[in-house]
C-alpha cells in the first residue's frame, strides 16, 4: 500500500489505525523468518524506530506478507 493511497470513503481514521494495528498483531503469528524479513524491511527505511510511520509499516507488511496473509487482510478490510 502506498503512503498516498486514498482510503475508502466509508473508512474512518480510527478504523484505519485499528486495521494497521491488527496487521501488526497478525505478524506475531508469522514464522520467524517472515517476521525477521518484516523487521529488516522496516530497518531498511533508515528511520529511527520512533519515526517510522503507519505507512512505512503497511509498505513493509505488503512487501513481506504471504498471499494467504494478503487474502485474510483483504477479507477483513472488505477488499478484493
Amino acid at each position: 500500500m502506498s503512503n498516498d493511497a486514498t482510503p475508502a470513503s466509508s473508512s474512518t481514521p480510527a478504523r484505519q489505525i485499528a486495521a494497521v494495528f491488527g496487521f501488526i498483531a497478525d505478524t506475531l503469528e508469522w514464522s520467524h523468518d517472515d517476521y525477521q524479513a518484516l523487521i529488516a524491511r522496516l530497518v531498511g527505511t533508515g528511520k529511527s524506530a520512533l519515526s517510522i510511520t503507519l505507512g512505512d509499516v503497511l509498505d513493509a507488511y505488503g512487501a513481506t506478507s504471504s498471499p494467504a496473509v494478503h487474502a485474510r487482510a483483504d477479507a477483513q478490510r472488505g477488499g478484493h
